[in-house]
């Protein structure tokens, strides 16, 4: 019997496979599934541990655009859909801090797409850090994308104590990313690890 509509394909999501079987809440159906490529890379970024699930690819791409640009907020799980387990287990003990957009975009779209889509992943979050101005890597060339600086800051919070698990949808030239992972150094958790939704193959292989 059918356990759920999918989200992509809108067709009844079938227990097909032992995936179906077990997993509850699903929101993609299997033939949608397989269209998702993971990676699962592991690498090291500015000395931290990092992971991205997914190349950013055109599928990922365009479901990216359809939640944030076109604010299709039933999308936000379907990223995580048969791997939350995995990454809530791999990352317990974590909390997550997302990499913030202009919050008047926020407010347009009505909610924050990288906080959409790692909620699906069940660990509490921290919204610490905040963007100073709006900014759009896309509409900068690659060498400006490395001058960003100051673009971010992060709220006097005390997270000394804390294991944090810094997370954003799409890794480019990683200057934002480089940004907020040095704020959040300098706040001196105990640990920092680093979880990306998908990554794009940089260009100059120095940045790791």
């Amino acid at each position: 019997m059918p356990t759920d509509i999918c989200k992509i394909c809108f067709k009844p999501i079938q227990i097909t496979s032992i995936a179906t079987f077990l997993f509850k809440n699903l929101t993609v159906c299997e033939p949608c599934f397989d269209m998702f490529c993971p990676i699962y890379e592991s690498f090291i970024f500015e000395g931290v541990s990092a992971y991205a699930v997914y190349h950013y690819d055109d599928f990922i791409k365009e479901k990216l655009y359809l939640l944030k640009g076109c604010h299709d907020y039933e999308l936000k799980d379907i990223f995580f859909d048969r791997q939350q387990h995995l990454l809530r287990f791999k990352y317990a003990g974590y909390t997550i801090v997302p990499i913030p957009s202009w919050a008047p975009d926020d407010e347009a779209r009505g909610f924050n797409h990288v906080e959409a889509i790692f909620s699906h992943l069940k660990l509490p979050m921290l919204k610490i850090l905040f963007k100073t101005r709006k900014h759009k890597q896309s509409d900068l060339s690659y060498s400006k994308r490395l001058e960003v600086k100051n673009l971010f800051m992060i709220t006097d919070v005390d997270i000394s104590k804390k294991n944090i698990l810094l997370v954003d949808d799409v890794m480019t030239s990683g200057s934002s990313l480089r940004a907020c992972l040095s704020l959040i150094k300098s706040k001196r958790p105990q640990k920092i690890k680093i979880l990306l939704l998908s990554k794009t193959k940089p260009p100059d292989k120095s940045l790791y």
